[in-house]
């Protein structure tokens, strides 16, 4: 019986998450990855406590620490100089994208799972993909043509899916820098800015490095240079002395669930949807859509598991685990992409954030709100995600 197999085309949290689940049950993966490892990426880099199941059930702890990895245990919010600070119910993680990235795609890699050797692509850049009843096929730059029972789409586009890209939020732009500076190692530290133009926050990942992430309005931002006077309008202690390295910027992803446009074709992370990057939500998406989508490909009888229907009975089977991954995305959005937008909204509005200060200071309707809202555990995370 032939091994399923599964092409992943990125090689970010969301593809290596979804790669190392895909071989975790024999699945024979060619990963795609268009930039060389080490790599920096525009991103908080600050994990949701709402993905640390996913993440410790690829990294464990030791791994993540061992990588550098810090624990974030307190959210701490800054407006016009004052500051309240709350203790997280769970801490979170930090770590570079860099550190991240490279983790994650050498768990996918890891031999001592029980399929066929990661066929790992990078760097390597896709220019076609294009879909058939009995198989899915992907080119490379380079001519190189590759065939698989599915694609999964984890590039933070989907622009290979038939569906097409998926659309950015208009007017903003998300950039991020790394920054020497000290705050407390222990927090993610949230700013409300004096004037209109967005927001930011900054978290430890290093000894004496902070992660600066912010959005900004775009018509501000012409130049590397402008980044930094628009930082300095929201943020006047910011200096620009402090950088540790050029601005990156990216858009920021604003779209809700896009379904794949075939039932061999699968969306994940930025490719499928976008939630406001309030409090480590994109990333969190990110590796949580690339577990669930692996894992309902290769759950006993879908259409990557040993032993699976072929023919018209695949065919079915896929878009049945389309449609379960689909509910499953609108389920995880249906509160969360309105909770993280109100969030942006308040921070970005210096006049609301001022009038809802005495409500903000009190963790009763921030902080326990917004976990419920945006599905954050209140105790401590033990085991693996469940099926």
């Amino acid at each position: 019986m032939p091994t399923p197999s599964a092409i992943v085309i990125g090689g970010g949290p969301a593809g290596a998450c979804a790669a190392y689940w895909l071989r975790a049950a024999g699945v024979a993966v060619t990963l795609v990855e268009r930039a060389p490892f080490p790599r920096h990426k525009p991103c908080g880099e600050f994990i949701s406590p709402a993905a640390t199941a996913e993440l410790q059930a690829v990294a464990p702890g030791p791994a993540l620490l061992a990588a550098g990895a810090r624990r974030v245990s307190t959210l701490e919010l800054v407006r016009a100089g004052r500051r309240v600070r709350w203790p997280l119910p769970v801490p979170a993680w930090s770590l570079s994208r860099a550190a991240l990235d490279a983790l994650l795609l050498a768990a996918a890699a890891d031999p001592a799972l029980p399929a066929p050797p990661l066929d790992l692509r990078q760097p390597a850049a896709v220019s076609q993909a294009w879909y058939t009843d009995t198989s899915a096929h992907v080119r490379l730059s380079d001519g190189a043509q590759l065939c698989a029972d599915a694609v999964v789409h984890a590039d933070g586009s989907g622009r290979h899916d038939p569906a097409g890209p998926a659309p950015s939020r208009r007017g903003v732009v998300g950039a991020k820098c790394h920054l020497r500076l000290r705050i407390d190692p222990d927090a993610l530290v949230m700013h409300a800015p004096p004037v209109r133009g967005g927001y930011f926050g900054l978290v430890t990942i290093g000894p004496g490095l902070v992660t600066c992430a912010a959005v900004l309005q775009r018509g501000l931002l012409a130049s590397d240079a402008s980044i930094d006077r628009a930082l300095r309008t929201l943020w006047p202690a910011y200096d620009p002395a402090d950088r540790d390295g050029p601005w990156m910027a990216c858009p920021v992803p604003g779209s809700g669930h896009i379904p794949a446009g075939h039932p061999r074709s699968f969306r994940v992370g930025n490719a499928a949807a976008g939630v406001e990057p309030v409090g480590g939500e994109g990333i969190g998406l990110a590796i949580w859509s690339g577990t669930r989508c692996a894992r309902l490909l290769t759950a006993p009888g879908a259409p990557l598991s040993r032993g699976a229907a072929a023919g018209a009975e695949a065919m079915a089977a896929l878009a049945r685990t389309q449609a379960r991954l689909a509910r499953d995305y609108r389920r995880r959005l249906r509160l969360r992409r309105p909770a993280c937008r109100a969030a942006a909204w308040v921070l970005e509005q210096p006049g609301l954030s001022a009038a809802l200060w005495p409500l903000l200071s009190l963790p009763a309707c921030t902080l326990a709100p917004w976990y419920a809202l945006t599905g954050k555990p209140r105790r401590a995370i033990t085991t693996g995600p469940a099926l």
